[in-house]
């Protein structure tokens, strides 16, 4: 079966790149060749056959796809980030994890999930029928494994990812489908918005999710069985509740 997903922007984080054996840039370097040797720019704008890309302080300038001009803050960003990038790995050598951009132990992050978890009211984004849906993985499965359900796992780009709207429209938001969905499934809606906020243990959660169940677009539905473990997946599929219900089944 033939499923439409948006394309997926997993970079959340943008990764830091060491480049002491690189080629350093010149003036008549390719668009490709910055993005090789640098990643993504934190900034771009395009006008005409002109680009500007940044990276932090720093500017490289192309026209006509080869760099112009490159800024003198460009050495000193990449002295930084080499820096960066060795405190990075001892942080993770000593088993320490970055939440909220501040580096601590595992234990100590579940301690203020569980305390931002308490605190936050319930998320449910823009899916119309968010009265339906939970956002706890853990407590999704403890809830399978107590009502013998199935987990169904939404991964989804909310406000932005327009299958995904068609999916919420067409299925989730459909009494047919909720009132199949309740006596069989533990709704968990993942969702990474653009225009809209989630509080940062949900942020961190999801992309946990994503990663673990290798999620490459939107929409993306895992669906497991009672014991947590993997039974199917499907994405969005034309033909209303009764045709995306017999897609997961």
């Amino acid at each position: 079966m033939h499923f439409l997903r948006c394309s997926l922007l997993l970079g959340i984080f943008c990764a830091l790149i060491t480049i002491s054996n690189a080629t350093p840039l010149e003036p008549g370097a390719s668009y490709n060749e910055v993005i090789s040797q640098l990643g993504q720019p934190d900034g771009e704008i395009n006008a005409g056959n002109r680009q500007i890309l940044t990276y932090g302080k720093a500017q490289i300038k192309l026209k006509n796809g080869r760099v112009s001009s490159i800024s003198p803050q460009l050495n000193q960003l990449l002295a930084e980030r080499d820096s960066a990038q060795d405190s990075v790995e001892a942080k993770r050598a000593a088993g320490l994890i970055n939440y909220k951009g501040k580096w601590m132990s595992p234990s100590q992050r579940d301690v203020l999930i569980a305390q931002e978890k308490k605190q936050q009211p319930p998320y449910g984004g823009l899916n119309s029928a968010a009265r339906n849906w939970i956002t706890d993985y853990d407590q999704a499965l403890a809830m399978a494994k107590a009502q013998n359900k199935q987990v169904l796992l939404n991964f989804t780009g909310s406000d932005w990812c327009g299958w995904c709207i068609k999916l919420d429209k067409e299925v989730f938001s459909q009494q047919s489908f909720l009132n199949y969905a309740n006596s069989h499934y533990i709704l968990v809606k993942l969702d990474f918005p653009r225009r809209s906020q989630i509080p940062a243990y949900l942020k961190t959660q999801n992309t946990e999710l994503a990663e673990k169940y290798k999620i490459r677009g939107f929409p993306t539905i895992v669906v497991l069985d009672s014991n947590g473990k993997k039974y199917r997946t499907s994405g969005y599929v034309s033909g209303g509740p009764q045709a995306f219900i017999n897609s997961i089944r």
